[in-house]
């Protein structure tokens, strides 16, 4: 899942440091790929067999690991399934008409970010607190990653930071953001791009097409499966 879906879904009213690491695989792979591949659970269990632990800090991983898990039982949902059936066929034609490689790849994509764009136009007071819970447990992110021995805190604070000032997630609101967040995902893992350069327009109509069909489809397609462990509403 992508940023947004993962806070919402997994949001605890009373745990900001749990919040801001349900998204921190994701960051910590996207700011400082060669250095994301991190032991939560160990760090966890050592946390927990120390006396008075840092209970932020003990949040934090748990959150880290309910990420992982949210992510694997996402992709095995009914709703993910059905959504990916849903929209394969006209997504597969759009991908052949505008060059778009790895059909596969990109709806996987396209699902996660569509996602997010729907929980955020109906729920921007979260997005709101998402920001300002990143922003405030920054010290809290500090020590584990000084916990997990992270070899470049520097480098992923810079982007860190960046990420809060520029709050990009707002722009979800505005449905040709659909097509160039999924443009940078493909720069991201070295897939062209030229699809999106030579067809932007054409192909934001596609999206925007798609975006509405499915979602006038989410309450057949079982999107309550994937809600009903949200902690936060």
């Amino acid at each position: 899942m992508n940023f947004f879906s993962h806070f919402l879904i997994d949001h605890h009213p009373h745990k900001p440091a749990y919040n801001v690491a349900l998204i921190m695989p994701d960051l910590l792979r996207n700011f400082t790929p060669k250095s994301c591949k991190f032991h939560f659970q160990e760090s966890l269990t050592s946390l927990q067999s120390t006396p008075n632990a840092d209970q932020n800090l003990v949040d934090f991983f748990q959150g880290c690991l309910q990420h992982i898990a949210r992510d694997k039982a996402f992709h095995a949902s009914q709703f993910f399934e059905n959504s990916y059936q849903f929209l394969r066929n006209d997504w597969k034609n759009i991908c052949q008409t505008f060059d778009i490689p790895k059909y596969w790849f990109s709806l996987h994509v396209l699902i996660e970010i569509m996602l997010d764009k729907h929980y955020i136009d109906n729920n921007l007071e979260k997005l709101t607190l998402f920001y300002h819970q990143l922003k405030t447990e920054r010290q809290t992110v500090e020590k584990a990653l000084n916990h997990l021995q992270h070899p470049n805190p520097n480098l992923f604070f810079e982007r860190y930071d960046r990420f809060c000032e520029v709050q990009y997630l707002f722009h979800y609101q505005q449905i040709d953001r659909i097509a160039f967040a999924l443009h940078r995902i493909f720069m991201q893992v070295g897939i062209p791009t030229q699809w999106y350069e030579n067809h932007e327009a054409e192909i934001v109509k596609e999206i925007t097409h798609l975006y509405g069909r499915w979602e006038n489809a989410l309450s057949t397609l079982g999107l309550h499966e994937i809600q009903s462990g949200n902690q936060g509403k």
